[in-house]
């Protein structure tokens, strides 16, 4: 191509010098010009237009320095003119054509990056036109959703992979879409044509244009390897729980077998008397009624004792159900009541008057309350005799519009090191020589669950008394 626009360039001087011919001959040094900018960037045009006015000056140095001509100058004008009017516009078009590659380059090379982006954090973009219901994705989306990337998108081709048990969720979010009201923040799950469960996170809002018209932008995620670990971190949290109650219960076996023992015995001693009252030659038939219904409540004592610790002992998911916080005290001390005389241990025990309505697993609630009272006590182990005291109070908490439920176990003891105040609720960090670590992020992790928080309160440096307390809160849940 060089060689042939040289070529051209000789020819039309050669015509302009050396023929007889009365017009613009230079004005074809255009043809050279825009060629060149075809070929070569803004210095190789530049080149060609300096060699095209040279020569067409050189022509008319060569043909008309003898006689002047007013014709001959005006042609070699128009040709000057002619060739630097269209070298201006070459480069101007040449550089608004290298922009839009480059705009174009970069665009590709943002797409590339996108694709890439998306297909590492497996979200899909995804676009929902109003009220026509276009659609459009990208290839991650497509991907997620198990479609070839040359399929387009549809509501019907979306429904048809979702879950049957999440159709409704994603039918009503499309109705709002279509009403625009706006954003979309949904979490559901997509089921394979090879069977495979994902679960997906989508997140979208309106875009409105000049014409009013409602556009819903938006992002999809595959959330299916966080929700997988969430819920085998879940399923770790309840063995490991599981094995916490189970532990705990063997600490705890002396209390079991007295609260156990105390109505296997009444029913004992009432069953003698009964007999005693039937062996008679009258027999006292109202004293023996009396003593079968005494049997009968002790009884349904050493049942409801058994049926606690056979749920503290069950490994099962939590059940939360609305509950009142005091019973749930009241039958935690029940069973830490033989540990407590064991350890010399005075019980403080404050409950809020009435009910204190919450909602939650009660095993789970339980397990929390019992592993601070054994905390307490064993804090105060270096108590002298008659100084270890434990204070649980129960009261309701209004803060910032907002109604809890607050539990708080305090002990006498020598109190929580300063040191150890930042890391009391790790995993495995403990006071104690012989602990594992486990009690307290077991309890902060059961409260967390149920919407409240865990805290410890040291007294203030002039209080007399020592020792630690540990509280809770959680929401209050009234019934309907």
């Amino acid at each position: 191509m060089s060689a042939l626009l040289i070529l051209l360039t000789l020819s039309i001087f050669a015509l302009d010098t050396f023929t007889p011919l009365d017009m613009a001959i230079a004005v074809m040094y255009v043809v050279v010009v825009l060629l060149s900018a075809s070929v070569w960037q803004r210095r190789g045009v530049l080149l060609t237009v300096g060699v095209c006015l040279t020569l067409t000056l050189t022509s008319y140095v060569l043909t008309h320095t003898v006689v002047f001509s007013g014709a001959a100058f005006g042609r070699m004008t128009v040709g000057l003119l002619a060739i630097s009017i269209t070298a201006f516009l070459a480069l101007r078009g040449q550089a608004a054509t290298n922009a839009l590659l480059a705009r174009e380059y970069a665009l590709r090379r943002s797409e590339a990056f996108l694709a890439g982006t998306q297909r590492i954090s497996k979200t899909g973009s995804f676009s929902f036109k109003v009220p026509g219901g276009e659609m459009y994705w990208s290839d991650e989306a497509a991907r997620i959703f198990g479609y070839p990337l040359d399929v387009p998108p549809t509501t019907e081709r979306v429904l048809k992979h979702t879950a049957p048990e999440d159709l409704h969720l994603v039918q009503a979010s499309f109705e709002r879409s279509l009403r625009c009201e706006g954003e979309i923040d949904l979490r559901h799950r997509l089921l394979m044509p090879d069977g495979a469960l994902k679960y997906v996170h989508v997140l979208a809002r309106p875009q409105y244009g000049k014409d009013g018209d409602c556009e819903y932008l938006g992002a999809l995620t595959d959330v299916t390897a966080s929700v997988l670990a969430e819920q085998a971190l879940h399923r770790s949290q309840v063995q490991l729980a599981h094995a916490t109650r189970v532990t705990m219960l063997g600490e705890l076996a002396a209390s079991i077998a007295h609260e156990v023992n105390q109505p296997l015995a009444a029913i004992s001693t009432n069953g003698e008397a009964c007999l005693r009252w039937l062996n008679r030659p009258q027999p006292e038939m109202d004293e023996a009624r009396a003593t079968v219904n005494s049997i009968l409540e002790a009884s349904q004592r050493a049942t409801g004792v058994i049926r606690r610790i056979r749920a503290l002992a069950r490994r099962s998911d939590p059940q939360h159900a609305p509950l009142d916080l005091n019973t749930v005290v009241e039958e935690s001390v029940d069973l830490v009541r033989r540990e407590l005389d064991n350890h010399q241990v005075a019980l403080m025990l404050s409950l809020a008057p009435g009910a204190l309505p919450t909602s939650g697993d009660r095993v789970q609630l339980q397990q929390v309350i019992i592993n601070l009272l054994m905390n307490a006590m064993q804090a105060m182990a270096v108590c002298a005799p008659g100084q270890a005291v434990l204070t649980l109070h129960t009261q309701r908490i209004r803060h910032e519009d907002t109604d809890s439920v607050q539990l708080s176990v305090s002990d006498s003891g020598p109190g929580i090191p300063p040191d150890a105040m930042p890391r009391l609720f790790e995993a495995f960090y403990s006071t104690k020589q012989d602990g594992m670590g486990m009690g307290l992020p077991i309890c902060r992790s059961i409260i967390e669950t149920h919407g409240g928080r865990i805290w410890v309160r040291q007294p203030a440096p002039d209080s007399p008394v020592a020792g630690a307390t540990i509280l809770f809160s959680l929401p209050i849940h009234e019934p309907d």
